[in-house]
């Protein structure tokens, strides 16, 4: 495969201004970037791109894929994007630009005579990049957005009562290392600033994001108001979140409500607040969910419970 990387320079320039620009945009998590940026580099790329023809399908696929990874993380290092981005951008970038790939070879790999055959592959040609402007529009406009408000819930008992449970969640706040692998990708707080559990009460989290693992650090803040004390509920409000997580999600609060059981435990059932803030939903969706649902988890067992959770049943 024969490739200029004065192309690739260029290319990676203009991907960097163009993913700024819509960054400075009201489409900078949208579906413009996650969807038709991938797609275009990877046409941009097929295009400048000659292979020999012994030279093989998967091998130039390969060679696709190496030059595209090369021009995304260079993109990334331009644009000072921290490496929990990155990696929530690869798998939907290798995905379109496997996509454009994919395209440009049923534009060069067919030489049919037939008119029935010709026709065949100009349907399948223009059907690709239709689906893909399809996609696109997730987002765009209202009547193209899907739901954005989402509740994460889950539901486990304590041998402890409601009072010892609420009188847990009002104590210094230590969060436990052992978490699920996809929140190990997300720094812990620094240092949590919560005194009591009184309607009112400000808890405040604080935290250092190190984009590049060890440097190019982001502080930020969460601030967590106690909106409703009751024994059957609490409630609390984010006031404030200028966090790395303001960056994907927009967190509401979290409802908390307590069923005294008959042997004198507790059922607790814990649901997450949040909006969406990345398109597309099918991709995003399901990852924030995850996020939310675990982070519930981790709520239950460092704040409420104090021991481990033994799960009765999980929510949406």
């Amino acid at each position: 495969m024969n490739f200029s990387w004065k192309i690739a320079l260029l290319l990676i320039g203009v991907a960097s201004l163009t993913i700024r620009a819509l960054f400075d945009s009201d489409f900078g998590n949208g579906t413009l970037l996650y969807i038709v940026v991938p797609f275009a580099i990877s046409l941009v790329l097929a295009f400048f791109t000659k292979s020999s023809e012994k030279t093989s399908t998967i091998k130039r696929y390969f060679n696709h894929l190496r030059i595209a990874t090369i021009i995304f993380l260079a993109t990334s290092v331009v644009l000072f994007e921290g490496f929990i981005c990155v990696l929530m951008f690869m798998p939907i970038y290798y995905l379109f630009v496997s996509i454009g790939f994919f395209y440009m070879w049923l534009v060069r790999g067919r030489h049919d005579d037939d008119a029935n055959d010709k026709a065949r592959n100009v349907f399948r040609v223009a059907t690709l990049p239709t689906i893909v402007l399809v996609l696109a529009s997730e987002g765009l406009i209202p009547a193209t957005t899907t739901e954005r408000f989402g509740t994460a819930t889950l539901i486990a008992e304590s041998s402890l009562s409601v009072a010892e449970l609420q009188e847990n969640m009002a104590l210094p706040i230590k969060f436990n290392a052992d978490r699920h692998w996809f929140l190990k990708l997300f720094p812990m707080p620094d240092s949590v600033e919560a005194s009591s559990l009184t309607v009112g009460d400000i808890h405040k989290l604080h935290f250092t994001y190190k984009r590049w693992l060890f440097t190019n650090s982001h502080e930020g803040e969460m601030h967590v108001r106690i909106a409703k004390v009751s024994p059957e509920h609490v409630r609390t409000e984010i006031t404030r979140n200028d966090s790395y997580l303001a960056n994907y999600m927009d967190i509401d609060g979290t409802d908390i409500r307590f069923t005294a059981l008959t042997n004198g435990g507790t059922r607790v059932a814990l649901t997450v607040r949040y909006e969406r803030k990345l398109d597309p939903a099918w991709y995003f969706g399901p990852m924030q969910h995850v996020a939310a649902r675990e982070s519930a988890r981790q709520f239950l067992r460092d704040i409420i419970m104090r021991h481990p959770v033994e799960e009765s049943q999980d929510g949406a």
